[in-house]
Parts: C-alpha cells; sequence; structure tokens
C-alpha cells in the first residue's frame, strides 16, 4: 500500500546509502536541496548514498553482526508520524 512507510533491514553503509536515496528521491529532492538543507556538500550527500564506507561505519556494522543486532530503517511519514 502507498501509506505503509518503507522500510529495509540495514546491514552496511551501502544499504543505509539506498534507502537515504530511494528516501530523497520519494520526497522529490535533488542531492543539492537536501544538502543545503542539512548544511552538507551534495558530495557527501552523494558519498553516503553510494555507501562509502570508512572504518568508524564498517565497524560498527561488524559490532552489530558479532553481537546478533539487527538495524532496521524506516521510514517516517513527512509529518514525523510512522
Amino acid at each position: 500500500m502507498a501509506d505503509e512507510p518503507r522500510w529495509t533491514q540495514a546491514r552496511s553503509s551501502r544499504d543505509i546509502g539506498r534507502f537515504v536515496q530511494k528516501s530523497r528521491r520519494g520526497r522529490g529532492l535533488s542531492q543539492a536541496a537536501l544538502a543545503e538543507e542539512l548544511g552538507l556538500t551534495r558530495q557527501y550527500v552523494s558519498e553516503v548514498e553510494s555507501g562509502v564506507g570508512n572504518l568508524y561505519i564498517t565497524r560498527l556494522f561488524e559490532m552489530f553482526d558479532e553481537l546478533g543486532i539487527d538495524v532496521q530503517l524506516v521510514e517516517r511519514g513527512i509529518d514525523g508520524r510512522d
């Protein structure tokens, strides 16, 4: 259904990036517009969406895996409610 929030199981920075990209596009925002709203560079938004990892995020997902922690990303409605 169109009213149900989008969600995904995140197991890597790439999963997070794909979800961010789908959510951004679903709201009709360009990378530049999102970056401007957040005070970030478009390049940073692009790197997040591409799943560019760094040591911090890689280690974080390794800890999640070792401890049996699942990360679920859920897109809230535009008004902030699920």
